[in-house]
């Protein structure tokens, strides 16, 4: 008589709790990178005035930094909420 394979279940292993705490404010991150885009824009419109690539440059200055910014605020937020 044929005998049944058995497969082996999956293990599911837990995240840090840190990293549940990182995901919960990682919506922070998007919406930094577009206010900050639209600032890097506004000020290089302000001082180069409608120049194409100065405005491009600004942009991707600006989301750069609104990343990091993003970022930091939202790691600072989850250590914060883990440590209580």
């Amino acid at each position: 008589m044929a005998q049944p394979k058995k497969r082996k279940h999956a293990h599911h292993t837990k995240t840090p709790p840190q990293l549940n705490e990182a995901k919960k404010y990682s919506r922070i991150i998007p919406v930094a990178i577009v206010i900050f885009i639209l600032f890097g824009v506004g000020i290089a419109f302000l001082t180069a005035g409608a120049n194409i690539s100065s405005l491009i440059i600004g942009g991707i200055l600006g989301a750069i930094g609104g990343f990091a910014f993003g970022y930091g605020i939202a790691q600072s937020l989850a250590q914060k909420r883990s440590a209580k």
